[in-house]
This record gives C-alpha cells, sequence and structure tokens, in this order.
C-alpha cells in the first residue's frame, strides 16, 4: 500500500500554489487528509480482537487540532469541540462528542503526554454499548467504532467537512485560513 501525501509534487511547486487562490491550501489539505491520513486511521478498528483505539483517538485528534487551528484559529480544547459540533457531532445527543469534548480532549492528552494519569480512571471504552458516548457515575464511555465512524462520515462522500465555506464565509475568512495554514507550512519548510 502506498500512502505518502508529500510525494508526485516538487516542495516549491506546491509551496507556489499554495500561494495562489484561497481554498488552494485548503481543498489539498483536507482531500490529503481524506484520501492518506483516514487510511491509517480507518484500520484502527479493523480487528476487535487487537483495535488500536489510542492511535485512533491520537489521529482523529491531530486531524482535528490541525483544521481547528486554520479554520478557528484555535488548536487547543475550544478548537477541537468546534471542529467536533461543525464536521463530527451525529443527530442523537449520544452522537454529539462535543459534549464530551473536554474529557476527550484530556484524554489525549493522557495517550500522548502522560500515560498514567488519574484521568485514566475516568475515562473508558465500551465497545458493546449501542450509544456513541454515555455517563456512568464518574466514567465517561465511547463506544469507539461510532466515534469512528462519525469522524469518517465527515469526509466521506458529501461529507460536512467539504461544506467548510458554511464557516470560512467571506474571503477574509478564507484568506485568514488560508494564511495560518501557510504559515505552519512555510515555518516548517
Amino acid at each position: 500500500m502506498k500512502n505518502n501525501a508529500h510525494l508526485g509534487e516538487a516542495k516549491e511547486k506546491r509551496l507556489e500554489r499554495f500561494q495562489g487562490a484561497d481554498i488552494e491550501f485548503i481543498e489539498t489539505l483536507i482531500n490529503s487528509i481524506a484520501n492518506y491520513f483516514n487510511n491509517e486511521i480507518r484500520t484502527t478498528l479493523d480487528s476487535l480482537e487487537n483495535p488500536q483505539t489510542s492511535l485512533m483517538i491520537l489521529g482523529i485528534h491531530s486531524v482535528a487540532l490541525t483544521i481547528a487551528f486554520g479554520f478557528f484559529d484555535n488548536d487547543k480544547e475550544t478548537g477541537y469541540k468546534l471542529f467536533l459540533e461543525n464536521f463530527v457531532d451525529g443527530d442523537t445527543s449520544d452522537t454529539k462528542f462535543s459534549t464530551i469534548a473536554s474529557e476527550i480532549h484530556n484524554w489525549r492528552n493522557v495517550i500522548a503526554h502522560r500515560w498514567l494519569s488519574p484521568t485514566g480512571f475516568h475515562f473508558g471504552y465500551n465497545f458493546e454499548m449501542k450509544e456513541g458516548w454515555k455517563k456512568e457515575g464518574d466514567v465517561v464511555f465511547i463506544n469507539p467504532k461510532i466515534y469512528l465512524q462519525c469522524y469518517l462520515k465527515a469526509f466521506g462522500p458529501s461529507g460536512k467537512i467539504y461544506r467548510y465555506t458554511k464557516i470560512l464565509n467571506t474571503d477574509k475568512k478564507l484568506r485568514d485560513a488560508k494564511d495560518r495554514f501557510l504559515s505552519q507550512y512555510v515555518e516548517k519548510a
């Protein structure tokens, strides 16, 4: 399997293209995530005998904070919540993951930065429950399968992520988003 979003175009040529129309960077980023990065996220739960749930949480969070930085100028917990509200949340209360954005964000921080933490006593997975998430006592449980499905749906055919112009609904907002994305691309070059 070939999965490299950076092949096929010279770095300088890509930068030149990104500096053009405001939507060029945004649509390249979204399509790159959808066609490359999500291939890896999708496989994290292919085997429920050996799920890679921590990798799924890290991957989705990475995408959420990347997009939130460009679209909402916030790559922290608030940006993550906005990403969930705008692109991932389903129609039922148990699939409105933005309601528990703080808990998921804190759990992601445990996975990424401090594996042993009291937060682990307040967050759990339940692959068998029918709900996307629920709270039992002081523990928030998510069904990783449903969380992943809601996330991937955002990038599916006619997914919410492709209606980003509802958020970036002025020329200035589009340009500002492109400039934020571009600043990171140039800064890291």
